[in-house]
């Protein structure tokens, strides 16, 4: 008689410690809503690191601190020749922001490790969990801050002259908080891998449990100036006027229905719009903002940079104002690398989870890091698509699947 084959449950990731792990993390900086406020270098953005330290240590990782203050802490592997597989995201959050948004790359980095020392798997390769320093960009500018310096998009010099907006010199804070590392040397990985909350609707609304994020879409970002005249209101008549603030409504307008028309792919969007006076018997003589282009296509991109600059000078035109466009960045789309793609997809299959590809609407660490070191990323849904928000909500089961995902692809690329 012939022995039944033996089935091997697949290994686990302990759902309950990383749920608790975020919940521990989301009690500093604190906010009212269940939301988080932990500004990159600041006290509580200092107490989060220190908590992660500790897990890291408790865990037996050796923790690497570089230049930029991003931490690497860090499982041995079996190769001494081999590179770190790397996986993580960032600590830091909005002002007003959730409790999932980048913490839950990180917890899952040091749950993925704990899962393999607990089941006593050993790996060619090290294996890091890494927390990128500054990826909201709120206090210092530019945002994803630690990963542009370790991808030579920044060097030290910049680090050095970088200040906030109360004017703190980031090495001061960073050397004040403890998290100012000595080292330009950029810890050696040969590739890395980041979980992050989708922060859109489509996974939960195709009730899909993991997405397999294929590119992160380009960014284009405008500077629009309406120059008119200033007016009283009260003695002006409405076909003498050059608004600047009309002009300016009826080009967000315009380039709303732009966006609209082009592709479901394409973003248009205007989240910032400042007038020169603010009375309300004032016609406002200038009016300013910037527009937001994004889409995964570089042409696409480039012509929808284009159209958006040629409204806004003929809104303009027709409006009795003068109008000028100017780019301020143009961050070209990025491309997963396709060996990183497959191992985690190859995780989704093994475990039966429902997926999809999908494109990465939002700039994230991982679209910095791409450019040195091969990388992908996996998305959870988060409830309603909301996220920079209090009400930004991940489950404990989708946080789970998502870091088994992660789980499966680390093994496969670090042995």
């Amino acid at each position: 008689m012939t022995a039944a084959k033996k089935t091997v449950p697949a290994l686990e990731v302990n759902r309950e410690r990383l749920w608790a792990r975020h919940m521990a993390m989301a009690r500093i900086g604190a906010i009212e809503g269940d939301g988080s406020c932990r500004l990159a270098m600041t006290a509580e953005d200092a107490e989060a690191r220190a908590l992660l330290a500790g897990w890291c240590r408790d865990a037996g990782l050796e923790l690497h601190v570089d230049r930029a203050g991003n931490m690497f802490a860090v499982r041995a592997g079996s190769d001494p020749a081999r590179k770190a597989v790397a996986c993580g995201s960032h600590l830091d959050t909005q002002p007003h922001g959730g409790r999932f948004d980048g913490v839950s790359g990180v917890l899952a980095g040091l749950e993925v490790i704990e899962t393999l020392a607990e089941a006593e798997i050993a790996t060619a390769a090290p294996v890091a969990v890494v927390n990128w320093t500054n990826e909201e960009g709120v206090r210092y500018a530019p945002g994803l801050l630690g990963s542009a310096w370790y991808s030579g998009l920044i060097g030290d010099d910049d680090l050095s002259n970088l200040r906030a907006s109360d004017g703190t010199s980031f090495d001061e804070e960073a050397r004040h908080r403890g998290w100012l590392g000595e080292t330009s040397v950029k810890f050696p990985v040969e590739a890395f891998l980041e979980l992050h909350i989708e922060q859109g609707p489509i996974l939960e609304r195709e009730a899909r449990q993991v997405g397999i994020v294929t590119s992160v879409q380009g960014l284009t970002w405008l500077d629009v100036r309406v120059l008119g005249t200033d007016a009283h209101a009260g003695t002006t008549p409405l076909d003498h006027r050059q608004d600047a603030l009309l002009a300016a409504a009826r080009m967000l307008e315009a380039l709303n229905e732009a966006g609209r028309d082009h592709s479901s792919a394409a973003r248009v969007s205007v989240g910032r719009l400042r007038t020169a006076t603010d009375g309300p018997s004032t016609i406002v003589g200038e009016a300013n903002f910037v527009i937001d282009i994004r889409h995964p296509d570089p042409s696409t991109l480039a012509e929808l940079g284009t159209r958006c600059a040629e409204i806004c000078q003929s809104v303009g035109s027709r409006s009795g104002c003068r109008t000028s466009v100017t780019q301020r960045i143009s961050v070209p789309p990025t491309k997963f690398d396709r060996r990183c793609i497959e191992a985690l997809e190859a995780g989704a299959v093994r475990r039966k989870y429902s997926y999809r590809q999908i494109p990465s609407g939002a700039l994230h660490d991982a679209s910095n890091v791409a450019r040195v070191v091969p990388t992908a990323m996996v998305f959870v849904p988060c409830r309603g698509g909301i996220s920079h928000n209090v009400a930004e909500y991940a489950s404990p089961e989708d946080l789970a699947a998502g870091t088994n995902v992660l789980l499966d692809a680390v093994v496969q690329l670090a042995s």
